[in-house]
């Protein structure tokens, strides 16, 4: 694997990442890698759209809802190139900034929200609400980190997401209670709290903030990352554009998420990085 002559992640990103739970690395991903995900997505689409046609969902992995929103799972085991970005030199930097000399590949989704433009009665269920990542999982483990990559344009019309910087974090009171505290990164000396989060009555979602702080909007071109912990809160906005949004978001972690029974792996346990040696995983 290449390296990069230039750093991605600067100790101002480290900074950010520790005080406020995230910050922005704009136009990463190379057009290359932006047509491949386009390419895949189409074909993602079109095969989801002819499983729901004929009422058939032979792949667990690929699901659809009605409101608009497709969610692709680990779709790396049905488009292998999609490997080229979940093990590339700049996620390496990226990964190997936040977690130190051990991360592991764990998870991956790939998030499309098609526009109000094509069906108007989508109205607000393309948003999804206020989260943590670490919300999903009903129990406590080592935090770990969202890369989550634009594969279009973020606008403030089309679904992008918004997160509620750290330091605005609510306290404990009688809406949300914390379940437990752990550092965004092996290295931090801070510790993020934990929401325990409630079912939306309206939708799938998981809920871990019912404040009226809007957070922060990004807004950024085809390309770039949002890099924040699984105890950072985030939530998006409704597609009311023309068009799709597309989204990738890569999880990585210091050590293996295990199930709560520590029996088996959550996900997946990829080896990436191990003890600063990068593993090329891209030919497996």
């Amino acid at each position: 694997m290449s390296n990069m002559n230039s750093m991605l992640v600067t100790s101002e990103h480290l900074k950010q990442f520790d005080e406020h739970g995230y910050f922005i690395l704009p136009s990463i991903i190379s057009q290359e890698h932006l047509h491949m995900m386009n390419e895949i997505i189409q074909r993602a689409i079109a095969k989801r759209d002819e499983d729901l046609k004929n009422e058939v969902n032979k792949d667990g992995l690929i699901q659809c809802s009605t409101d608009g929103k497709y969610f692709f799972f680990m779709h790396e085991d049905h488009e292998p190139e999609m490997k080229k970005i979940i093990f590339s030199s700049y996620m390496e930097q990226i990964t190997k900034a936040i977690l130190g000399e051990k991360v592991y590949y764990t998870h991956s989704e790939i998030v499309v929200k098609r526009g109000e433009g094509e069906k108007r009665d989508f109205g607000e269920r393309t948003k999804f609400s206020w989260h943590q990542d670490s919300g999903y999982v009903p129990y406590k483990h080592t935090p770990y980190l969202s890369c989550w990559c634009a594969l279009t344009e973020m606008t403030s019309t089309n679904g992008t997401i918004s997160v509620l910087p750290v330091e605005r974090n609510p306290p404990e009171d009688k809406h949300h209670h914390i379940n437990w505290s752990g550092k965004p990164r092996p290295s931090a000396h801070i510790e993020f709290p934990c929401y325990q989060h409630r079912k939306d009555e309206s939708s799938p979602d998981l809920i871990g903030y019912f404040g009226t702080d809007r957070g922060v909007e990004v807004t950024c071109p085809a390309g770039s990352i949002v890099v924040f912990s699984s105890l950072t809160l985030h939530c998006s906005s409704a597609n009311r554009s023309n068009a799709l949004r597309s989204a990738y978001n890569i999880q990585y972690a210091p050590v293996p998420l295990m199930s709560e029974d520590n029996q088996s792996f959550r996900h997946k346990a990829d080896p990436f990085i191990v003890q600063s040696e990068t593993i090329d995983e891209t030919n497996q």
